[in-house]
């Protein structure tokens, strides 16, 4: 792959990928570049009071049943965002998805540990453990060892 950057008259980013566009690196390249940016900071609600957010002040996010909540150390808070949306747009800020209802902050995470039914725990750094389901552990390592900060 060959990477060029030069000066446009646009003030606007572009960028062009020119090639084979059935290569296989295609499309995660583009998914990549989607990711870029993504969220810094969130609206959250509890009490009928709206608090502003930075990102890495969550430890994880929680879908249950119609809501999602983000959780702070003990303090738990509505988020009004689908979990994928979360997940897609927090992915470059340290998040990355563990089960079906939890995405997690990696800068949160102290250890993980294995169980018998092939599942893992996840221990954060304020005690709390979340499960980490098989069908997210692969994910999960690549995100560690490759993408977080």
């Amino acid at each position: 792959m060959k990477i060029i950057l030069e000066q446009g008259e646009s003030p606007e980013l572009e960028v062009v990928i020119r090639g084979n566009l059935s290569d296989p690196q295609i499309p995660q390249l583009v998914a990549l570049l989607n990711r870029t940016g993504g969220m810094s900071k969130l609206f959250l609600y509890a009490e009928e009071r709206e608090y502003i957010c930075r990102a890495e002040e969550i430890d994880y996010f929680e879908a249950s049943g119609d809501h999602v909540y983000a959780h702070q150390g003990k303090r738990r808070l509505e988020v009004r965002h689908k979990l994928y949306e979360l997940a897609e747009g927090l992915y470059n800020k340290g998040f990355v998805q563990i089960s079906k209802g939890v995405v997690v902050n990696s800068a949160a995470v102290t250890s993980v540990a294995a169980e018998f039914s092939g599942n893992y725990v996840v221990h954060l750094k304020d005690q709390t453990n979340l499960s980490l389901s098989r069908k997210y552990v692969k994910q999960f390592r690549k995100y560690i060892l490759e993408v977080s900060k």
